[in-house]
């Protein structure tokens, strides 16, 4: 689990996401960073079926990254949601202190710009995604407004803001702090 992480956070499409708004900046010495930590075992990576082979999770409480599945070759779906979670280890190695949908947005953001990368060809020849989840929906004009410029404003942001506060997942607790305490 480890080394599919590791392997994970080595590959170009990772080192081309970049993006801020607000406080929140992710780039690719974040994603480095969560590699040094997973590597030095300050984030253990851990699977766990009762996820289901299509989540993940990350608990900044545990410095734990959890994930429903063993492998991700040749599934970049998979990894888009791998690339989500560590965007959660992300800000909690920075120290960030943010509400949960914030969190949620810079974690979604990240996950549909390594889809991008990782099928930027077939994209750029007209191919389209066709994510079943309302959020990463929201999310796609987003992360490509994020390619052309990293620098997001808080209109760019909010049309994903309000989708992650009307999902059942969050619905309850979008507004809710999450205090990254570092690991």
């Amino acid at each position: 689990m480890k080394n599919m992480i590791i392997t994970l956070l080595s590959k170009p499409e990772v080192a081309k996401i970049k993006f801020s708004f607000g406080a929140i900046s992710i780039n690719s010495t974040s994603f480095q960073n969560v590699k040094n930590a997973v590597t030095t075992g300050k984030i253990t990576v851990s699977y766990n079926a009762k996820l289901g082979a299509g989540r993940g999770i990350y608990r900044y409480t545990h410095n734990t990254l959890f994930a429903g599945f063993k492998a991700t070759a040749g599934n970049a779906d998979r990894e888009a949601l791998l690339v989500h979670e560590c965007t959660h280890a992300a800000s909690d190695i920075a120290g960030k202190k943010m509400l949960v949908k914030e969190s949620e947005a810079a974690a979604y953001i990240a996950q549909c710009l390594y889809f991008y990368y990782k099928n930027e060809k077939a994209i750029k020849a007209g191919a389209t995604p066709t994510f079943k989840n309302n959020i990463l929906k929201s999310t796609w004009s987003i992360a490509m407004k994020a390619v052309g410029n990293s620098s997001l404003s808080a209109a760019d942001v909010k049309p994903l803001m309000d989708a992650i506060s009307k999902h059942p997942l969050y619905l309850k607790r979008h507004s809710a702090k999450v205090i990254y305490d570092g690991i």
